[in-house]
Protein backbone atom coordinates (compact mmCIF):
# COMPACT_ATOMS: atom_id res chain seq x y z
CA UNK A 1 0.00 0.00 0.00
CA UNK A 2 1.47 3.27 -1.09
CA UNK A 3 2.67 5.29 1.58
CA UNK A 4 0.41 8.39 1.12
CA UNK A 5 -2.67 6.45 1.44
CA UNK A 6 -1.16 5.04 4.77
CA UNK A 7 -0.68 8.66 6.01
CA UNK A 8 -4.27 9.78 4.77
CA UNK A 9 -5.40 6.82 6.82
CA UNK A 10 -3.31 7.69 9.73
CA UNK A 11 -4.51 11.19 9.91
CA UNK A 12 -8.19 10.19 9.24
CA UNK A 13 -7.58 8.20 12.27
CA UNK A 14 -6.92 10.84 14.60
CA UNK A 15 -9.58 13.12 13.58
CA UNK A 16 -12.00 10.20 13.46
CA UNK A 17 -11.07 8.75 17.13
CA UNK A 18 -10.53 12.49 18.57
CA UNK A 19 -14.12 13.33 17.62
CA UNK A 20 -15.48 10.27 19.37
CA UNK A 21 -13.23 10.98 22.85
CA UNK A 22 -14.70 14.70 22.36
CA UNK A 23 -18.24 14.20 21.14
CA UNK A 24 -18.28 11.26 24.35
CA UNK A 25 -16.42 13.48 27.36
CA UNK A 26 -18.47 16.49 26.17
CA UNK A 27 -20.94 17.36 28.61
CA UNK A 28 -24.83 19.74 28.41
CA UNK A 29 -25.17 22.38 30.24
CA UNK A 30 -28.05 20.51 32.01
CA UNK A 31 -25.87 17.65 32.95
CA UNK A 32 -23.20 19.79 34.76
CA UNK A 33 -22.85 20.54 38.72
CA UNK A 34 -22.48 23.51 39.48
CA UNK A 35 -19.86 25.29 40.63
CA UNK A 36 -17.73 22.74 38.81
CA UNK A 37 -15.05 23.42 36.07
CA UNK A 38 -15.52 21.87 32.50
CA UNK A 39 -13.57 21.78 29.71
CA UNK A 40 -14.99 23.01 26.46
CA UNK A 41 -15.31 20.54 23.59
CA UNK A 42 -12.75 22.26 21.17
CA UNK A 43 -10.49 21.99 24.16
CA UNK A 44 -11.06 18.22 24.84
CA UNK A 45 -10.88 17.40 20.95
CA UNK A 46 -7.18 19.34 20.67
CA UNK A 47 -5.75 17.80 23.41
CA UNK A 48 -7.03 14.37 21.99
CA UNK A 49 -6.08 15.40 18.58
CA UNK A 50 -2.49 16.09 20.17
CA UNK A 51 -2.06 12.61 22.06
CA UNK A 52 -3.87 10.85 19.30
CA UNK A 53 -1.48 12.36 16.56
CA UNK A 54 1.62 11.47 18.65
CA UNK A 55 0.51 7.72 19.17
CA UNK A 56 -0.65 7.44 15.75
CA UNK A 57 2.92 9.07 13.84
CA UNK A 58 5.71 8.00 16.14
CA UNK A 59 4.09 4.50 17.71
CA UNK A 60 1.56 3.02 15.02
CA UNK A 61 2.38 4.60 11.85
CA UNK A 62 6.25 3.57 11.85
CA UNK A 63 4.86 -0.39 13.11
CA UNK A 64 2.55 -0.66 10.42
CA UNK A 65 5.14 -0.36 7.67
CA UNK A 66 7.31 -3.30 9.32
CA UNK A 67 4.05 -5.01 9.41
CA UNK A 68 3.01 -4.35 6.03
CA UNK A 69 6.82 -5.79 4.84
CA UNK A 70 6.17 -8.69 6.96
CA UNK A 71 2.55 -9.39 5.52
CA UNK A 72 3.78 -8.39 2.03
CA UNK A 73 6.77 -11.56 2.28
CA UNK A 74 4.79 -14.39 3.44
CA UNK A 75 2.89 -16.34 0.35
CA UNK A 76 -0.69 -16.67 0.99
CA UNK A 77 -3.18 -18.47 -0.60
CA UNK A 78 -6.34 -16.74 -1.60
CA UNK A 79 -8.05 -13.50 -0.16
CA UNK A 80 -9.81 -14.77 2.74
CA UNK A 81 -6.07 -16.14 4.10
CA UNK A 82 -4.62 -12.65 3.42
CA UNK A 83 -7.76 -11.06 5.46
CA UNK A 84 -6.89 -13.52 8.11
CA UNK A 85 -3.23 -12.68 8.36
CA UNK A 86 -4.02 -8.87 8.07
CA UNK A 87 -5.91 -8.76 11.16
CA UNK A 88 -4.27 -11.40 13.28
CA UNK A 89 -0.95 -8.94 12.48
CA UNK A 90 -2.74 -5.75 13.64
CA UNK A 91 -4.33 -7.41 16.63
CA UNK A 92 -0.42 -8.03 17.52
CA UNK A 93 0.43 -4.85 16.19
CA UNK A 94 -2.10 -3.16 18.30
CA UNK A 95 -1.33 -5.24 21.55
CA UNK A 96 2.58 -4.66 20.89
CA UNK A 97 1.79 -0.95 20.38
CA UNK A 98 -0.57 -0.44 23.49
CA UNK A 99 2.34 -2.15 25.75
CA UNK A 100 4.59 0.05 24.06
CA UNK A 101 2.77 3.13 25.31
CA UNK A 102 1.74 1.69 28.78
CA UNK A 103 6.08 1.82 29.50
CA UNK A 104 6.56 5.09 28.16
CA UNK A 105 3.68 6.29 29.87
CA UNK A 106 3.22 4.70 33.29
CA UNK A 107 6.58 3.32 33.70
CA UNK A 108 6.67 0.91 36.32
CA UNK A 109 2.58 0.74 36.65
CA UNK A 110 2.27 -0.39 33.05
CA UNK A 111 0.41 -3.57 34.12
CA UNK A 112 -1.51 -2.13 36.59
CA UNK A 113 -3.49 0.25 34.22
CA UNK A 114 -5.56 -1.87 31.34
CA UNK A 115 -7.40 1.12 29.74
CA UNK A 116 -4.69 2.20 26.94
CA UNK A 117 -4.49 -1.64 25.98
CA UNK A 118 -8.27 -1.40 24.54
CA UNK A 119 -7.58 2.31 23.55
CA UNK A 120 -4.78 1.73 21.06
CA UNK A 121 -5.98 -1.73 19.90
CA UNK A 122 -9.09 0.29 18.88
CA UNK A 123 -7.04 2.76 16.87
CA UNK A 124 -4.97 0.27 15.56
CA UNK A 125 -8.39 -1.60 14.07
CA UNK A 126 -9.75 1.89 12.89
CA UNK A 127 -6.40 2.87 11.37
CA UNK A 128 -7.03 -0.63 9.33
CA UNK A 129 -10.53 0.14 8.32
CA UNK A 130 -9.58 3.49 7.09
CA UNK A 131 -7.09 2.09 5.14
CA UNK A 132 -8.71 -0.57 3.66
CA UNK A 133 -11.70 2.30 2.70
CA UNK A 134 -8.94 4.35 1.24
CA UNK A 135 -7.36 1.32 -0.95
CA UNK A 136 -11.02 0.55 -2.29
CA UNK A 137 -11.58 4.08 -3.24
CA UNK A 138 -8.28 4.67 -4.83
CA UNK A 139 -8.64 1.00 -7.06
CA UNK A 140 -9.09 1.78 -10.48
CA UNK A 141 -12.55 0.84 -11.61
CA UNK A 142 -12.93 -1.35 -15.09
CA UNK A 143 -15.32 0.77 -17.26
CA UNK A 144 -18.47 -0.62 -18.83
CA UNK A 145 -19.57 0.48 -22.02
Amino acid sequence: MPFSIKLFAALLTVITISLYVGVSRFLTLAERAEDTYYYPFWYIWIISLLINAATMLFLILPLSLFVDRVLASTKMKGPGTRLIYVIVAYLLLGIGCGFLYAIFVFRMDAFQHTGQYSYVLIITFVYLLWQFILKWISKPRKRVS
